[in-house]
């Protein structure tokens, strides 16, 4: 048998020292030495331990602090709708600290369950050095997406390779398209559209077009309308032949073609338009004084008025009396008037001459004079005859047949007389 007390000592020899040792070898270890040695090796086992581990743990540590890697990342839209391309930006820096060149083998976009991007051989970072990677990606479905951007880097000296999460959440909307058209008229002869965007994506394409009496009178493209944005256009509707105007907008959106529309009622203003009103007709003889207002019964002024009797026929104005020049009159405004001619009929024509919206304006209105009584003047009224001499009687009753009366019963008196004597 090997003896036990040989250095090194191995598991079987020290089996059989403890079983079968031999207490008469002097140079044989007792049982009780080798466990005395045993507990004085363990101290010394566990300082070198310590001493290993402090050294390369402490060297680990440096190591990652030197070459630390951190990342970063950014989406835009923060809230993409559904189908909409999202941008990522993911900056990876390679720490000031560090006194190593990271390498960086890839970047992914991912979430627990699905991976959507990734890079790969993105490139060197010196120590300070940062870089940024742009990701573009799609969602088909609305709702919360939390995802990561996982970068992969290591030492480019050599060592493992380490993998960095930086946290990203975008809310998915639902798909909105919504355009629509909106008018307004201000009693011009212009109709201002204004098509705005209702709904959470860009629409493009836009033509819209004016319809009346399903006949297409005009189109006007514009620019493209971002969601909550709106645009204006104005059609020249002044010459259109009704009130009753469509408007169409026709769009586009991811490929797709939309159309919205509306009717809209124009909201014209009358133009101004002079008659003759309170007329009051008086007569001295032959001669006709006509007074009366020219009122402007339209929504807009009207300049240059001029009122007179032309000479026809039976009327002869009478001098300078024969016209008026009125000048201007505000829309729902008056100015009197007066005129006089020498009238041997029953109407007398009235010309009125003037400007509207830039129009010159002619025009004929008749009065009738029939019921004035030329001769006194007095329109309208009976005059009592003048006697042929004397004062009239004052009591109203007839001379003649009074007088008559008297000598009639005379004379019949005297006859009866006459008769009675002879008899």
């Amino acid at each position: 048998m090997r003896c036990a007390g040989t250095f090194p000592p191995t598991h079987s020899s020290v089996r059989d020292l403890l079983v079968h040792a031999d207490t008469t070898c002097s140079g044989c270890p007792k049982a009780g030495d080798i466990l005395v040695r045993r507990q004085q090796l363990l101290p010394v086992f566990l300082t070198l331990l310590t001493i290993v581990c402090v050294t390369f743990g402490g060297a680990t540590v440096a190591s990652a602090q030197q070459s630390a890697v951190s990342v970063s990342v950014d989406a835009s839209p923060e809230d993409p709708v559904v189908g909409e391309t999202t941008t990522f930006n993911v900056t990876v820096t390679n720490q000031e600290g560090s006194n190593s060149i990271a390498d960086v083998s890839s970047i992914m976009l991912r979430t627990n369950q699905e991976h959507y991007e990734r890079v790969e051989d993105v490139g060197s970072l010196a120590p300070g050095g940062s870089l940024t990677v742009k990701m573009t990606t799609t969602f088909e479905q609305a709702g919360q997406k939390n995802l990561k951007a996982h970068v992969s880097a290591k030492r480019a000296s050599g060592g493992n390779l380490r993998a960095i999460y930086s946290p990203v959440t975008v809310d998915v909307q639902e798909l909105d398209i919504n355009g629509g058209l909106s008018t307004a008229s201000n009693g011009s002869d212009e109709t201002t559209v204004t098509f705005t965007n209702y709904g959470n994506v860009e629409l493009s394409n836009i033509e819209i077009t004016a319809t009346a009496d399903d006949s297409v009178r005009d189109n006007r493209d514009v620019f493209d309308v971002d969601p909550d944005e709106e645009t204006s256009v104005t059609f020249d509707t002044g010459e259109y032949d009704t009130d009753i105007i469509n408007f169409s907008a026709t769009y586009t959106v991811r490929g797709e073609q939309y159309e919205t529309t509306r009717t809209a009622t124009r909201d014209q203003k009358v133009t101004g338009e002079i008659r003759l009103t309170s007329i009051d007709v008086t007569a001295s003889g032959s001669t006709v004084s006509i007074d009366g207002e020219a009122a402007n019964i339209g929504g807009t002024d009207v300049e240059s008025v001029l009122i007179s009797i032309p000479t026809t026929d039976g009327i002869t104005p009478a001098g300078g009396s024969g016209e008026y020049f009125v000048g201007s009159v505000d829309a729902s405004e008056f100015s009197t008037f007066e005129l006089t001619a020498s009238v041997e009929r029953d109407t007398v024509p009235i010309r009125v001459a003037y400007i509207a919206d830039n129009d010159r304006v002619t025009k004929t209105q008749t009065v009738d004079v029939s019921s004035l009584n030329t001769t006194t003047g007095a329109a309208g009224q009976t005059q009592p005859e003048a006697t042929s001499g004397g004062e009239q009687n004052q009591s109203g009753l007839p001379l003649l047949p009074i007088i008559f009366g008297v000598v009639l019963v005379l004379t019949l008196g005297g006859l009866g007389r006459y008769l009675w004597n002879r008899e």
